[in-house]
């Protein structure tokens, strides 16, 4: 099942007037806190999917940002008519196959594979609840991408929509997090593939791991040939474990204009 947790402004958001009554979809929190709903999650070979959605408004317009509580990856979409939940999970799940083809494709995943995969998400998440219920840690890295997506937004002299959306979830995907007692700092596009490839795509803990060593070894040679001109005058920086780890040194994917999948694509 699928968990959206809600802020609340996204309470708000979800919460419309209707003959002079409020309606949403929203349900009161349950007993349990976020944090021991995760740790529940484990226990139960990963039943539900716990992601955290907060509302903010650029420009005067409603944007939704979602981020899987677990990884810190993170979905903003916009163009969402207010109290329309309905729209909001069709656009969380286009943008979210969207980025499992992108990644699963860098990752040099089949593209059999990634379609069982999908089939595999959409069989064990056919169902969804919405609680209000936040998380402070999680709410944030969610502050974080608001930040950005206001700036990026500022300096295209509007709000973002489309491809724009998805570039800017890839950006902010790249950064590096860090994660209530988890020691190292990590990319959140990397442990959501991790995620993505035990749950969905059978494979283990370690041939995850595997899968994204490799990934990770070619990012520089991709770094270099899409940024010619800094490797000029500087070496590149050597690859590092992406076992539960990350570094400043280490060099995020690259976005080549080729490799953008167009969301229309996978729309039904």
């Amino acid at each position: 099942m699928l968990i959206i947790n809600c802020t609340k402004a996204a309470v708000d958001f979800f919460t419309v007037s209707r003959k002079a009554k409020k309606v949403t979809v929203v349900e009161a929190a349950p007993q349990q806190t976020l944090t021991q709903s995760m740790a529940e999650q484990a226990e139960f070979q990963n039943a539900q999917w716990q992601w955290l959605v907060h509302a903010i408004k650029v420009g005067g317009k409603h944007v939704l940002i979602t981020m899987d509580c677990q990884s810190r990856f993170s979905i903003t979409l916009t163009g969402i008519k207010k109290g329309d939940h309905a729209e909001f999970l069709n656009a969380l799940e286009h943008h979210l196959i969207v980025h499992i083809y992108e990644i699963m494709t860098n990752a040099e995943v089949s593209e059999q594979a990634v379609e069982a995969s999908v089939a595999n998400y959409q069989k064990q998440h056919s169902n969804h609840t919405f609680y209000q219920r936040s998380d402070l840690s999680t709410q944030a890295h969610i502050n974080d991408v608001a930040w950005h997506f206001r700036r990026a937004s500022d300096k295209q002299g509007h709000v973002l929509t489309g491809v724009d959306l998805i570039e800017q979830d890839v950006f902010i995907n790249q950064l590096i997090r860090k994660r209530g007692k988890i020691k190292n700092y990590f990319f959140p596009y990397r442990e959501f593939l991790r995620l993505w490839l035990v749950r969905f795509s059978g494979h283990t803990v370690n041939e995850a791991d595997i899968r994204i060593a490799q990934l990770q070894a070619k990012e520089p040679a991709e770094f270099a040939e899409q940024h010619p001109e800094l490797i000029a005058s500087h070496s590149l920086p050597p690859t590092v474990s992406t076992k539960n780890t990350a570094s400043n040194t280490a060099t995020p994917p690259s976005n080549k204009n080729n490799n953008v999948i167009v969301l229309d694509d996978y729309r039904k």
